[in-house]
């Protein structure tokens, strides 16, 4: 009976070494994703995707894109789905990555959220990065949606300060011919500004209005060119 019990305990024994080694192990994987340093007033981060969103390979028999009224209306019918309170603001359209859209509350003008679509096959999905870990309104996160109709919280950093961390940023980081003049939207929980480069846009970067910290969208690809619908 002695020697069965001391098999049972060290089945258990193991058990949990095992599981606390798996834990470990993921944890580690997970932080390597998402690494982040301090930067200035808040922190830098270089993003989760670890690469490009790039779904062109998913092409329509065809072989060719829709056209920025095509995407605009897949993307309307998608909005669809939260209501009628939300509207495209912007669409970047890159060379070779997925377009970006931006998208805002119709009365009150500010960011709802941002998505993804594939130029190809029209398909729409929430984009990773900010529009998930920091939405305190709209968020997509593990395949469930958020919705926080009554999300309220006082902005430690006003959108002028962000603007100073943004700029700040890629000047540091990308060059002294890069700036961040503060177009953009301010999201529920963040900001997300246009990076220029000789006062053409290139890109984009947010700022978390609670901690400052940036995370820029290094994942898009070349820009082609933005689409203002608001």
């Amino acid at each position: 009976m002695k020697n069965k019990h001391q098999l049972v305990w060290g089945v258990i024994l193991f058990g949990s070494i095992a599981v606390l080694i798996g834990y470990s192990m993921w944890l580690f994987l997970f932080a390597k994703s998402a690494e982040t340093v301090v930067y200035n007033q808040g922190y830098y981060n270089n993003g989760m995707m670890n690469g490009r969103v790039n779904s062109n390979q998913n092409q329509n028999s065809s072989n060719e894109k829709l056209t920025p009224d095509q995407i605009l209306l897949d993307v309307e019918n998608y909005l669809n789905g939260y209501g009628n309170n939300l509207q495209v603001a912007d669409i970047f359209v890159f060379n070779d990555a997925d377009y970006y859209v931006s998208v805002e509350e119709k009365d009150t003008g500010r960011g709802a959220m941002e998505i993804l679509i594939n130029p190809y096959t029209g398909q729409t999905y929430p984009e990773p990065g900010p529009n998930m870990m920091w939405n305190e309104k709209y968020s997509m996160m593990m395949g469930s949606f958020r919705y926080n109709a009554n999300a309220t919280y006082t902005a430690k950093v006003n959108e002028t300060e962000a603007v100073k961390i943004a700029d700040d940023f890629v000047k540091s980081q990308l060059g002294e011919d890069f700036s961040v003049p503060g177009e953009g939207h301010a999201f529920y929980g963040y900001y997300t500004f246009h990076i220029k480069q000789d006062d053409k846009v290139i890109g984009m970067l947010s700022v978390n209005d609670l901690t400052g910290e940036v995370w820029h969208h290094d994942w898009h690809g070349e820009l082609e060119q933005v689409i203002s619908e608001h």
